[in-house]
């Protein structure tokens, strides 16, 4: 029986257009900068938020944490600002996306509804990149979800990325759930599927949003989701074989 549900947040319950993100916070540099009356060069600062990303890549590629206020702080140095404009810029750099304008998947607040409903209990487990778990939460608040959800684990909260049990076990732990009796829902099959099936959790990867085509030896996930509202039928299904 299904007693809790875990979701991935990017492309999954939002995703934000292409490049969005990184110009948010370019313009957030520039502000903070201009605002302490230091002139940073538009090329240097380019390539600086490029070196950050490629770290923050490489991390999360080989599971190693990179939390957000690290490449704010590389961010800095590479930049070369101090003082109070290092701290402005900081700042800037990491609430940048506050005011982001999120695209969400098409039909995911009647799921949450409908999930709800039945008194199963929701969570998120997410890798944040650079906008950290508050900002996420604050949201998720201001399109009316985040009442769905009563326990979550985000990657600068919780130290680790998937597909480490670290992370999801904190999520559960936060849902008192067991794994056997949760799903998680997320597009990536390396982090998502794979993290959330090695713990024993039921496992449903979620295409509308991005279609992960997987590589070489990564697992497929126990059910394809192409809409949200497939989510509750899914949930019958399994609760029909455990009768």
């Amino acid at each position: 029986m299904i007693e809790a549900i875990t979701f991935d947040f990017w492309n999954t319950i939002a995703r934000s257009p292409a490049g969005m993100m990184t110009e948010a916070r370019r313009r957030a540099v520039v502000a903070a900068c201009a605002a302490g009356e230091v002139e940073v060069e538009e090329g240097l600062l380019l390539r600086s938020l490029e070196e950050v990303a490629r770290s923050y890549e490489s991390s999360w590629s080989s599971g190693e944490h990179f939390h957000p206020r690290a490449g704010a702080e590389m961010l800095v140095r590479t930049i070369g600002v101090e003082g109070a404009v290092a701290e402005a810029v900081a700042e800037a750099f990491l609430t940048a996306g506050r005011d982001a304008t999120l695209e969400f998947s098409p039909d995911i607040a009647p799921t949450l509804e409908d999930l709800a409903a039945r008194e199963i209990r929701l969570g998120i487990v997410c890798d944040v990149g650079f906008t950290g778990g508050e900002l996420l939460r604050g949201l998720l608040a201001e399109a009316g979800l985040l009442d769905h959800f009563s326990g979550w684990a985000f990657s600068d909260e919780a130290g680790h990325y998937k597909p480490s049990p670290q992370i999801f076990e904190a999520a559960l732990g936060s849902l008192g759930a067991a794994p056997q009796a949760a799903m998680h829902v997320g597009d990536l099959r390396r982090t998502d599927i794979a993290g959330a099936a090695a713990l024993g959790m039921r496992t449903a990867r979620y295409r509308a949003l991005y279609d992960d085509p997987g590589s070489d030896g990564e697992i497929e996930a126990d059910f394809i989701l192409d809409n949200h509202l497939e989510l509750p039928g899914v949930i019958d299904r399994i609760e029909e074989r455990s009768l």
